[in-house]
């Protein structure tokens, strides 16, 4: 990280100083974005506001995990506690199992008798894919990309919800709830778990340099960017961030 940098008249702060100019950049461009999308998208929702916190919350651990390793995954930090893949695999677990909730609270047909609600939600999560996963195998890229899945799932189907819809009741383990509390849960629930995770990194040997933490940084603040991406507006300002940044990491990685 103390390797020679120089931006302009940046000079002093060696290569850690490429990793917060990008920082620097994603904010500003987030700003940029939130004032064009005043002017040339539709109102934001309530919905769309709360799912933006679940996802700066997943974009938190996709940092975390940024330097894990495959074989970090199976190490547990003592005997009884979980390992990372643990975590991660009740993290999907119960993304599905929110996810299903709060479509279920959505469909046509919700439960009408008590006694048999139980029975109907099982059926009804196993035949619409929102059952939890028995198991969480492969490497780090297989676990990333089966987070990131169910990730997509949920602000791809929770993206219509209307800011009336957030107070219908949705049933799960701990009986009723306002919807918006269900969608509160996703991104508390992850906070939760990506602390966790945190410390059984820390816990066997594997926890955060310098790098890693500003590279969570940026995982970070890549979040509003993301969910305000959009192609009626945005694409010059989108494209020359992500260009300049390119090119600085070229340039980092080129032959010396």
């Amino acid at each position: 990280m103390d390797r020679p940098w120089v931006w302009r008249e940046y000079d002093e702060e060696g290569l850690r100083f490429t990793l917060l100019l990008a920082q620097h950049e994603l904010r500003d461009l987030a700003v940029r974005l939130a004032a064009l999308r005043a002017v040339h998208g539709p109102p934001r929702t309530q919905a769309e506001r709360i799912l933006g916190q679940y996802h700066l919350a997943y974009r938190d651990l996709t940092g975390v995990l940024a330097g894990v390793r495959d074989e970090d995954l199976g190490r547990a930090p003592a005997e009884g506690e979980w390992p990372v893949r643990e975590v991660l695999l009740h993290m999907l677990g119960a993304e599905s199992g929110f996810l299903g909730t709060v479509q279920w609270a959505r469909a046509p047909d919700p439960p009408r008798v008590v006694a048999d609600r139980q029975a109907r939600w099982r059926a009804w999560r196993e035949q619409h894919g929102y059952a939890a996963p028995p198991s969480l195998d492969g490497g780090i890229r297989e676990v990333r990309n089966a987070l990131f899945e169910v990730h997509r799932r949920v602000l791809t189907e929770l993206a219509d919800l209307t800011d009336e819809s957030l107070e219908r009741p949705a049933f799960f383990w701990d009986g009723a709830k306002p919807i918006r509390f269900r969608l509160h849960r996703f991104e508390a629930h992850l906070v939760q778990h990506t602390i966790q995770a945190e410390k059984t990194l820390a816990a066997i040997g594997r926890g955060p340099t310098e790098a890693h933490r500003l590279v969570r940084v940026l995982y970070r603040d890549l979040a509003p960017v993301e969910m305000l991406s959009s192609s009626a507006f945005g694409q010059a300002e989108r494209q020359a961030v992500a260009t300049a940044i390119g090119e600085r990491a070229a340039a980092i990685f080129a032959p010396i």
